[in-house]
């Protein structure tokens, strides 16, 4: 009996001592409502970015032609999550998402086939009506996104994001004629 109360004893100490459950990861930086101009619920983002960090940057970056542009959620230095949209005269989505090298087309597709997504990135189809007059006509806006290893990949979410992304394109000058 006493070697019964001495062993009790015993393991309480070791549990109390070392064996607690970690420490949930804990985010410094507050969710965006918005990814270089385009509004975007944090609601949405907050499950695809990283648990933790300090400081989140949203860097907007516009490649040398017009029709394009790219967003990235920085997390302390390194990309956690891309957005991306784009004009472009090839109207096949599957082809479409083919340039974004997380999306396996056989993996998911939207009921209504304007998106696929993984978990790790998405590409959606963008409303734009009317279509800008300069833009040749055929082509269309696509929305993409991408969720880089900093970030937390999750099919569920990103469907979500992408589908809440491009809706939002929806509404920027770029994509309707004002």
């Amino acid at each position: 009996m006493k070697h019964t109360k001495a062993l009790a004893i015993l393991a309480l100490a070791a549990a109390a001592s070392g064996c607690s459950q970690p420490e949930e990861a804990v985010r410094a930086f507050e969710v965006p409502n918005s990814l270089c101009g385009t509004p975007v619920s944090p609601d949405l983002l907050s499950p695809l970015l990283p648990a933790d960090g300090e400081k989140l940057e949203v860097k907007r970056r516009t490649p040398g032609m017009d029709g394009a542009m790219s967003c990235h959620a920085v997390v302390d230095g390194t990309i956690a999550l891309s957005f991306f949209w784009e004009w472009r005269i090839e109207t096949d989505l599957a082809k479409v998402a083919r340039s974004n090298p997380y999306v396996n087309l056989g993996t998911h597709e939207g009921k209504d086939g304007t998106y696929v997504y993984a978990d790790k990135g998405g590409v959606s189809h963008v409303t734009c009506e009317p279509v800008q007059a300069s833009l040749k006509e055929g082509g269309k806006m696509y929305a993409r996104i991408i969720v880089s290893d900093k970030g937390r990949p999750d099919s569920a979410a990103t469907e979500k994001l992408i589908r809440s992304y491009a809706k939002a394109l929806e509404k920027l000058p770029e994509c309707v004629q004002k």
